[in-house]
Parts: C-alpha cells; structure tokens; sequence
C-alpha cells in the first residue's frame, strides 16, 4: 500500500499509543495483518534492527491506497508551494506530477528531483533551512515536525545515503564511528548522545556545536557539551 498523506505509525493498535515511525507521501509499506480497523505494517524503506523487512507498528488504513503499478520517478528536496514534506515521491505527469491518490501538482525549478539523485548541498546547509520546526516525537514530515533520528533520515536521503530510522541504528551501522571525544569530529558528522546507550544525534557544525531536534525547542543550534556525550559518525 502506498501512502497519500503523511502516515503516522504506531507502537500499538490503539488511540495514544507512541508515533515510532511515519511515512511521508508516495512511501511503500507492508501489510501484515489487519485488526479493528488497524494494520499491522512494515515499512521497508525505513532500516531498523527491529525487524529486517522494514520498520515494524501499526497504522490506519486513512491515507493508504492500493497501487501495485506505483512506479515514482521523483523525490521532493525542497520547501515547496504544494506543502508536500522532504522525501515525498511523485511521477512526472506533464509539466507537473502525479501523487499516488490522484491529484497533480506543479512543479518548480529546484523542488524535485529522481529518486537517489544526490542533491548538492551540505547536511548542516540542508538541516539550517528547517531551524524552528516543531519536535515530533517518531515525526520524519518537514512540514509538521520531527524527532531527532527523522531530521538524520531526511537529511541524508536527500544526499542520496539512506540510513536507518532510529539513531542507536543510525550509531551502529556508520562505517566509521567513534566513541572519542567529539574533538575528532568534522564538519557534518553525525553527533551521538545518551547515557547508558545512544538516544539523540545531530549534525555537528564545529567548534562544539551540533544542529538537531530536540524536546520543546524544536530544530536547534545547541552545545555538544549540553547533553551526554557518546560518540560520532561518519556515512
């Protein structure tokens, strides 16, 4: 099934339950089972250790249709007059494209582009454009709010490297990680915090600042020495 809207995916089949994921539109998931009026779901495009086949949760089926023919030839990298979020995929109908349910959108120089064509600009030069947006616990919509591990998913997509979901994945699967001191890090790494284990990650900017979502602030300029530090990375 693909999504129309942005999806919200959930921990449990109930009102309430934690948002852990959410497709943006044009997104494929995977229908497992259905129970009162929730279906239990993969999303294959989103990487996660919990499940190989694709972030595991439940969903409502609003916002879904069926397509087995949904072949998009276009991603969405940038702010845009259609209100559709970063990574939203379309097809090129005309002069315009094609959503999943139907509808045509304009198109504008610099607002789309195929599926894995890299844009050319810089993780921090990106994640600046979306200073002040909400934080949304388990949110990977640009036009609604994130968490943190969303703002890292959505960011690198658009440079054409796919990461996994969650941040303790995003930690675990970097072909080069640290758990020196963030001395060590570059310009647009990724910078890790938590604990007893990896619970937040940004982008570092340099001289002991790093860029992410976080709690009440939103997207936020913040001190790598505000929150505990556990390692960075590099994709």
């Amino acid at each position: 099934m693909i999504s129309t809207d942005s999806v919200p995916v959930f921990e449990r089949p109930e009102r309430g339950a934690p948002l852990v994921t959410e497709m943006v539109v044009g997104e494929r998931l995977g229908v497992l089972d259905e129970s009162d009026g929730w279906l239990q779901v993969v999303v294959p495009g989103h990487a996660t250790g919990l499940d190989p086949r694709g972030y595991p949760g439940w969903a409502r089926p609003d916002g879904l249709v069926e397509a087995p023919g949904w072949d998009p030839d276009l991603t969405v990298v940038a702010p845009n007059e259609a209100g559709l979020p970063l990574g939203a995929l379309l097809r090129r109908d005309g002069g315009g494209a094609r959503l999943p349910g139907g509808a045509v959108v304009t198109l504008v120089p610099g607002m789309a582009r195929p599926p894995g064509e890299a844009v050319v600009a810089s993780s921090v030069g990106i994640s600046r454009e979306l200073l002040g947006l909400p934080y949304r616990w388990g949110g990977t919509d640009s036009t609604t709010g994130m968490d943190c591990s969303g703002l890292v998913f959505r960011v690198m997509e658009l440079l054409g490297i796919r990461v996994p979901r969650d941040a303790d994945d995003q930690f675990g699967r970097a072909p080069f990680k640290s758990r020196e001191g963030w001395k060590g890090a570059r310009r647009n790494d990724l910078i890790f915090f938590g604990k007893d284990s990896v619970t937040h990650v940004g982008f570092y900017l340099g001289d002991g600042t790093y860029l992410s979502e976080h709690g009440s602030s939103g997207t936020v300029v913040r001190g790598v020495d505000e929150d505990p530090y556990w390692g960075f990375a590099r994709y």
